[in-house]
């Protein structure tokens, strides 16, 4: 059985796999243009235009580790 608890829960939910340039920034305290910018520079994306946060974090790791 559903309480109203639960349904307020599931609207409010937020998938880490498929996060907004916007959702991402602000989960991180970052400015959205930052995330455009990453975007842009290669960021992965998925074709809906969400953001996996694992991914997006590995890929911030690769460029600290490469230099870039």
């Amino acid at each position: 059985m559903t309480t109203q608890n639960d349904t307020k829960q599931a609207k409010t939910s937020i998938n880490p796999a498929a996060l907004t340039p916007e959702t991402l920034a602000k989960m991180l305290g970052l400015q959205v243009e930052i995330v455009q910018k990453h975007i842009a520079q290669g960021a992965p994306v998925a074709a809906d235009g969400t953001i996996n946060l694992v991914n997006y974090g590995a890929w911030l790791c690769s460029r600290i580790n490469n230099g870039n």
